[in-house]
C-alpha cells in the first residue's frame, strides 16, 4: 500500500479531496458556419424551392472532435407561418464540389419553426433517442443540407431556408436541383451563404482541478510538509 506522509490513511484523504475538488473541462461546442446571420433582419428566405431540392452548406471542421448537431435558419417574409415538416436534414462527407459524398447521418422529418435557427441533435425525431454522432477531423469538409418537402417557389408567404446578405462565398454553397442535380448556388443566383450550420464538440474533455481546488491543494501540501518535517526531526537523547 502506498504510504504518504507516513500514514496510509492520509493518501486516501488527500485523494478524496482532490477528486471532490476536481472538475471536468466542459468541451466548448463550436458552431461551424459560413453565414453571418445574427438575427432575423439580416437573413433572406429563398422562396425558390420545390419538393426534393436541397440547399447545402460546405463547412470546414476546425478541430478533431464529434459533430453532434445541425442548425437551420427557417424564415418567412412576414413571419407567423405554422411549423413545417420537411423531408430530412442530411450530413454528407465532403465530395467534389458541387457534389457531396456519402450520407454520414440523417434527420428524417425535421419540423422547422418560422423565424429562428432550428437545432437538431437526434436522428430519430420526435423520440430523440439516437444522438447524432459523426467523428470529424481538423480541416475536414462536411456538407449539411436540408431536403425540402413543402414548396416555397411561387408562394409569397411561405417560410423557407434562408441565406445571409453579405455575399455568396465561392465553393461554399450548393443546391440539389430538380431536375439537374447538384449545382453551385452562387452560379444559380443565390446572393448569400446558406444559413445551415454544424455543431462540433472538440476532443478536449480533460479532467482539471478548479481554482479553489488548487488553493486547497497548496495548503494541504504545505501542512503535509510541516508535519513531515516535524516528525522527521531527531528526538533528544534521554
Amino acid at each position: 500500500m502506498l504510504k504518504l506522509f507516513g500514514c496510509p490513511r492520509s493518501a486516501f484523504r488527500l485523494t478524496g479531496l482532490l477528486v471532490g475538488l476536481s472538475t471536468p473541462v466542459q468541451a466548448v461546442e463550436s458552431i461551424v458556419k459560413n453565414d453571418s446571420i445574427t438575427g432575423t433582419t439580416d437573413a433572406t428566405p429563398c422562396q425558390c424551392f420545390i419538393p426534393g431540392e436541397i440547399p447545402a452548406s460546405w463547412l470546414t471542421v476546425p478541430a478533431d472532435g464529434t459533430l453532434v448537431g445541425v442548425q437551420v435558419f427557417w424564415q418567412s417574409p412576414f413571419g407567423g407561418q405554422p411549423d413545417s415538416l420537411e423531408m430530412a436534414v442530411n450530413i454528407y462527407a465532403g465530395g467534389t464540389f458541387p457534389t457531396p459524398g456519402a450520407v454520414l447521418s440523417s434527420v428524417p422529418g425535421p419540423v422547422l419553426t418560422d423565424g429562428m435557427f432550428n437545432e437538431f441533435r437526434f436522428e430519430d425525431p420526435p423520440f430523440d433517442t439516437v444522438a447524432i454522432n459523426v467523428p470529424v477531423t481538423a480541416g475536414q469538409t462536411i456538407v449539411v443540407g436540408l431536403e425540402i418537402f413543402n414548396q416555397s417557389d411561387g408562394n409569397t408567404f411561405a417560410a423557407s431556408n434562408s441565406f445571409d446578405q453579405d455575399g455568396c462565398q465561392a465553393s461554399r454553397n450548393t443546391v440539389f436541383t430538380s431536375p439537374g442535380g447538384w449545382a453551385d448556388a452562387c452560379v444559380l443566383g443565390v446572393t448569400g451563404d446558406w444559413a445551415i450550420r454544424a455543431i462540433v464538440v472538440p476532443d478536449n474533455n480533460i479532467p482539471a482541478v478548479s481554482t479553489w481546488g488548487l488553493v486547497v491543494l497548496s495548503l494541504l501540501l504545505l501542512i503535509a510538509g510541516v508535519l513531515t518535517h516535524t516528525r522527521s526531526r531527531p528526538r533528544p537523547l534521554a
